[in-house]
């Protein structure tokens, strides 16, 4: 017995590691990769005093996060993609102020405080890929795009009972992360802004796997 609790010690140390997160830090991939503007790592999103104080937004949604930037004002809209086949429908993320970080949609409007069409200093390259946003926000010398009609939808409920070429909940949510009661999908469903290994910051590797995940 004596010679097995060395062992029994060490699993018991690796069952805490996982259960408290130690060995899985994500947000390392952060390093070097589009979202480490400026070499500034973190605080290019994060202030870790005062969150979004200095930056115009109100102590609401600074606390959201300690996040370092303004949100989209209430009255920027974005657009939501549509068709006359989808039975499941998007609902457009502007329109009112996000104030709680219970709102689901903070997983879509954190992105687009920096990728909303009004952010000016990005590198032409960054420019490049910025293809969201209010089509209306984007002035002289920036690039166009039409918001968020001609992307995957977001703020949209997965509900495979008015699609049933989706795949379970249960199944999405082991691989995906979907957010608040109904199970939104955000744009943090599909992407993870801390990690750039798989390119454009996609949660996995694949592409086919990633839309078979959701699609059958």
């Amino acid at each position: 017995m004596k010679k097995q609790l060395p062992i029994l010690v060490g699993l018991l140390m690796v069952a805490v590691a996982s259960m408290t997160g130690a060995p899985n830090l994500p947000k390392t991939g952060l390093a070097g990769s589009t979202h480490d503007i400026g070499g500034n790592g973190c605080k290019s999103c994060h202030a870790p005093h005062n969150g979004s104080l200095a930056n115009g937004g109100p102590q609401s949604t600074g606390l959201i996060l300690l996040w370092a930037r303004s949100f989209p004002a209430a009255s920027n809209t974005f657009g939501v993609y549509d068709s006359n086949t989808m039975q499941n429908k998007a609902t457009e993320l502007g329109g009112s102020s996000l104030t709680t970080s219970t709102d689901v949609r903070m997983y879509s409007l954190l992105c687009l405080s920096c990728h909303d069409g009004v952010t000016s200093t990005f590198s032409p390259a960054m420019q490049t890929k910025n293809m969201v946003g209010s089509r209306a926000a984007f002035g002289a010398g920036a690039y166009e795009s039409l918001g968020l009609t001609n992307d995957h939808p977001v703020n949209m409920a997965y509900d495979p009972t008015k699609n049933t070429s989706l795949q379970a909940v249960a199944t999405v949510s082991s691989a995906l992360p979907l957010y608040g009661a109904t199970n939104t999908v955000q744009c943090a469903t599909c992407h993870d802004p801390h990690s750039d290994v798989n390119t454009n910051y996609l949660r996995q590797a694949n592409n086919t796997a990633h839309c078979t995940t959701c699609h059958l």
